[in-house]
Protein backbone atom coordinates (compact mmCIF):
# COMPACT_ATOMS: atom_id res chain seq x y z
CA UNK A 1 0.00 0.00 0.00
CA UNK A 2 1.60 3.75 -0.98
CA UNK A 3 2.55 5.90 1.72
CA UNK A 4 1.26 9.49 1.29
CA UNK A 5 1.78 11.28 4.08
CA UNK A 6 3.94 13.78 2.97
CA UNK A 7 7.20 14.46 4.58
CA UNK A 8 7.86 17.39 6.86
CA UNK A 9 9.97 20.58 5.64
CA UNK A 10 12.52 21.80 8.34
CA UNK A 11 10.28 25.09 8.62
CA UNK A 12 7.92 22.62 10.12
CA UNK A 13 10.23 20.79 13.01
CA UNK A 14 12.71 23.52 13.33
CA UNK A 15 11.50 26.49 12.65
CA UNK A 16 7.87 26.77 13.41
CA UNK A 17 7.59 25.12 17.39
CA UNK A 18 10.47 28.07 18.18
CA UNK A 19 8.60 31.15 17.08
CA UNK A 20 8.19 32.67 20.67
CA UNK A 21 12.12 31.71 20.74
CA UNK A 22 13.00 33.35 18.04
CA UNK A 23 11.23 36.69 18.89
CA UNK A 24 13.00 36.51 22.15
CA UNK A 25 16.26 35.89 20.20
CA UNK A 26 15.15 38.96 18.46
CA UNK A 27 14.95 40.98 21.27
CA UNK A 28 18.21 39.69 22.69
CA UNK A 29 20.10 41.18 19.61
CA UNK A 30 20.77 37.68 17.99
CA UNK A 31 21.67 38.06 14.32
CA UNK A 32 20.59 35.84 11.31
CA UNK A 33 23.46 33.67 11.46
CA UNK A 34 23.47 33.14 15.57
CA UNK A 35 19.60 32.09 15.04
CA UNK A 36 20.07 29.60 11.84
CA UNK A 37 22.45 28.19 14.22
CA UNK A 38 20.17 27.78 16.95
CA UNK A 39 17.72 26.43 14.77
CA UNK A 40 20.35 23.90 13.14
CA UNK A 41 19.66 25.15 9.57
CA UNK A 42 21.52 27.25 6.83
CA UNK A 43 21.38 31.16 6.94
CA UNK A 44 20.50 30.61 3.47
CA UNK A 45 17.43 28.73 4.31
CA UNK A 46 16.35 30.79 7.31
CA UNK A 47 16.65 33.75 4.59
CA UNK A 48 14.11 31.57 2.41
CA UNK A 49 11.87 31.02 5.42
CA UNK A 50 11.31 34.59 6.03
CA UNK A 51 10.26 35.17 2.54
CA UNK A 52 7.66 32.53 2.36
CA UNK A 53 6.34 32.61 5.98
CA UNK A 54 4.93 36.11 6.80
CA UNK A 55 4.42 34.42 10.80
CA UNK A 56 8.62 34.19 11.09
CA UNK A 57 9.28 37.27 8.70
CA UNK A 58 7.30 39.97 11.02
CA UNK A 59 8.98 38.03 13.92
CA UNK A 60 12.71 38.40 13.08
CA UNK A 61 12.53 41.97 11.72
CA UNK A 62 14.78 44.33 12.71
CA UNK A 63 14.28 48.30 12.81
CA UNK A 64 16.66 50.33 10.76
CA UNK A 65 19.37 51.95 11.67
CA UNK A 66 16.99 54.64 10.34
CA UNK A 67 14.44 54.56 13.11
CA UNK A 68 16.93 53.47 15.52
CA UNK A 69 20.25 55.99 14.93
CA UNK A 70 19.36 58.29 12.59
CA UNK A 71 15.94 59.59 13.29
CA UNK A 72 15.96 59.71 17.35
CA UNK A 73 19.30 62.25 16.70
CA UNK A 74 18.15 64.62 14.17
CA UNK A 75 18.80 67.54 16.51
CA UNK A 76 21.87 66.42 17.45
CA UNK A 77 22.92 65.87 13.59
CA UNK A 78 21.20 69.36 13.05
CA UNK A 79 23.93 71.19 15.43
CA UNK A 80 27.26 69.22 14.21
CA UNK A 81 26.27 70.23 10.77
CA UNK A 82 26.11 73.88 11.97
CA UNK A 83 29.38 73.81 13.97
CA UNK A 84 31.08 72.16 10.89
CA UNK A 85 31.67 68.39 12.36
CA UNK A 86 32.57 66.48 9.24
CA UNK A 87 30.76 63.44 7.81
CA UNK A 88 33.00 60.57 8.58
CA UNK A 89 33.05 62.25 12.27
CA UNK A 90 29.51 62.51 12.20
CA UNK A 91 29.13 58.86 11.05
CA UNK A 92 31.11 57.34 14.20
CA UNK A 93 28.76 59.40 16.41
CA UNK A 94 25.97 58.19 14.97
CA UNK A 95 27.69 54.35 14.50
CA UNK A 96 26.58 53.82 10.84
CA UNK A 97 28.58 53.76 7.64
CA UNK A 98 29.21 56.43 5.26
CA UNK A 99 27.64 54.66 2.82
CA UNK A 100 24.59 53.81 5.13
CA UNK A 101 24.64 57.73 6.04
CA UNK A 102 24.48 59.07 2.49
CA UNK A 103 21.78 56.16 1.35
CA UNK A 104 19.44 57.33 3.89
CA UNK A 105 20.04 61.24 2.52
CA UNK A 106 19.07 60.05 -1.06
CA UNK A 107 16.17 58.18 0.54
CA UNK A 108 14.71 60.51 3.19
CA UNK A 109 14.59 64.38 2.09
CA UNK A 110 13.92 65.31 5.23
CA UNK A 111 17.44 64.20 6.31
CA UNK A 112 19.12 65.77 3.21
CA UNK A 113 17.63 68.97 3.44
CA UNK A 114 18.35 69.17 6.94
CA UNK A 115 22.06 68.55 6.44
CA UNK A 116 22.17 70.71 3.51
CA UNK A 117 20.20 73.74 5.56
CA UNK A 118 22.58 73.46 8.29
CA UNK A 119 26.23 73.19 6.52
CA UNK A 120 25.36 75.84 4.80
CA UNK A 121 24.81 78.25 8.16
CA UNK A 122 28.96 77.44 9.08
CA UNK A 123 29.45 77.95 5.04
CA UNK A 124 28.05 81.45 5.16
CA UNK A 125 29.95 82.34 8.20
CA UNK A 126 33.48 81.04 6.20
CA UNK A 127 32.60 83.03 3.71
CA UNK A 128 31.66 86.18 5.79
CA UNK A 129 35.05 85.93 7.02
CA UNK A 130 37.01 85.24 4.93
CA UNK A 131 35.73 88.66 3.11
CA UNK A 132 36.38 89.95 6.23
CA UNK A 133 40.05 88.76 5.80
CA UNK A 134 40.02 90.15 2.35
CA UNK A 135 38.99 93.52 3.02
CA UNK A 136 40.89 94.27 6.15
CA UNK A 137 38.64 95.09 9.18
CA UNK A 138 39.11 96.97 12.72
CA UNK A 139 39.31 95.57 15.87
CA UNK A 140 39.63 96.11 19.80
CA UNK A 141 41.99 94.96 21.82
CA UNK A 142 41.57 94.29 25.16
CA UNK A 143 43.82 94.32 28.00
CA UNK A 144 43.70 93.92 31.60
CA UNK A 145 46.60 95.70 33.39
CA UNK A 146 47.38 95.06 37.09
CA UNK A 147 48.47 98.43 38.75
CA UNK A 148 49.94 98.43 42.17
CA UNK A 149 50.11 102.11 44.25
CA UNK A 150 52.29 103.49 46.80
CA UNK A 151 50.53 101.33 49.13
CA UNK A 152 51.09 98.55 48.06
CA UNK A 153 47.07 97.98 47.08
CA UNK A 154 46.21 96.89 43.79
CA UNK A 155 44.41 97.43 41.15
CA UNK A 156 42.92 96.29 37.92
CA UNK A 157 42.26 98.37 34.68
CA UNK A 158 40.93 97.81 31.90
CA UNK A 159 42.96 99.29 28.79
CA UNK A 160 41.15 98.94 25.17
CA UNK A 161 43.12 99.89 21.98
CA UNK A 162 41.70 99.94 18.38
CA UNK A 163 43.70 98.21 15.52
CA UNK A 164 43.72 97.97 12.00
CA UNK A 165 44.09 94.42 10.32
CA UNK A 166 45.38 95.55 6.85
CA UNK A 167 43.61 93.64 3.54
CA UNK A 168 44.92 89.68 3.40
CA UNK A 169 46.49 89.08 0.08
CA UNK A 170 46.20 85.50 0.31
CA UNK A 171 42.52 85.99 1.09
CA UNK A 172 41.96 88.42 -1.78
CA UNK A 173 43.45 85.80 -4.37
CA UNK A 174 41.65 83.00 -2.89
CA UNK A 175 38.47 84.88 -3.24
CA UNK A 176 38.57 86.15 -6.69
CA UNK A 177 39.83 82.60 -8.21
CA UNK A 178 37.38 80.90 -6.41
CA UNK A 179 34.45 84.10 -7.56
CA UNK A 180 35.53 85.43 -10.87
CA UNK A 181 37.63 82.46 -12.31
CA UNK A 182 36.92 83.65 -15.82
CA UNK A 183 39.33 86.70 -14.69
CA UNK A 184 41.25 85.74 -12.01
CA UNK A 185 42.06 81.84 -12.54
CA UNK A 186 46.35 80.52 -12.97
CA UNK A 187 44.55 77.97 -15.48
CA UNK A 188 46.19 78.56 -19.13
CA UNK A 189 44.69 77.31 -22.17
CA UNK A 190 46.58 74.86 -24.29
CA UNK A 191 45.88 74.55 -27.78
CA UNK A 192 47.22 71.54 -29.15
CA UNK A 193 48.45 71.22 -32.40
CA UNK A 194 47.36 67.29 -33.47
CA UNK A 195 49.32 66.11 -37.21
CA UNK A 196 45.34 66.07 -38.72
CA UNK A 197 45.64 70.46 -38.26
CA UNK A 198 49.65 70.36 -39.58
CA UNK A 199 48.62 67.85 -42.78
CA UNK A 200 45.61 70.05 -43.55
CA UNK A 201 48.10 72.88 -43.18
CA UNK A 202 50.40 71.32 -45.64
CA UNK A 203 47.35 70.71 -48.32
CA UNK A 204 46.04 74.07 -48.03
CA UNK A 205 49.33 75.83 -48.68
CA UNK A 206 50.23 73.63 -51.66
CA UNK A 207 46.83 74.36 -53.22
CA UNK A 208 47.28 77.58 -52.80
CA UNK A 209 50.60 77.46 -54.43
CA UNK A 210 48.99 75.65 -57.36
CA UNK A 211 46.64 78.58 -57.94
CA UNK A 212 49.02 80.83 -57.43
CA UNK A 213 46.98 83.06 -55.17
CA UNK A 214 49.22 82.88 -51.94
CA UNK A 215 47.49 86.17 -49.72
CA UNK A 216 50.28 88.48 -48.29
CA UNK A 217 49.07 87.76 -44.83
CA UNK A 218 49.45 84.35 -44.89
CA UNK A 219 51.84 82.75 -42.35
CA UNK A 220 52.76 79.19 -42.19
CA UNK A 221 54.09 77.70 -38.86
CA UNK A 222 56.48 75.26 -40.18
CA UNK A 223 60.33 76.31 -41.70
CA UNK A 224 59.89 76.08 -45.57
CA UNK A 225 63.00 75.58 -48.34
CA UNK A 226 62.75 78.78 -51.05
CA UNK A 227 63.12 76.52 -54.45
CA UNK A 228 63.89 79.29 -57.31
CA UNK A 229 62.60 78.57 -60.76
CA UNK A 230 62.60 80.38 -63.90
CA UNK A 231 60.57 83.22 -64.79
CA UNK A 232 57.70 82.16 -67.24
CA UNK A 233 57.97 83.59 -70.76
CA UNK A 234 54.87 85.56 -71.83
Amino acid sequence: MKNNRKALTKYETNVKPKLDEIKQWVTDGLTDEEIAENLNIHVWTLGDYKKKHSELSKIIARPSKWETHILPNLKDIQKWCEEGVTNDIICQRLDVQESTWYEYQNKHPILKELVQASKSVMDTKVENALLKTALGYEYEEIKTVIEEDKNGKKRTRIEKTKKYMPPNPTAQAFWLKNRRPELWSDRREIILDTKAQEEERKKLFLDMINENEVPADYEVSEETTDVGGEDSEA
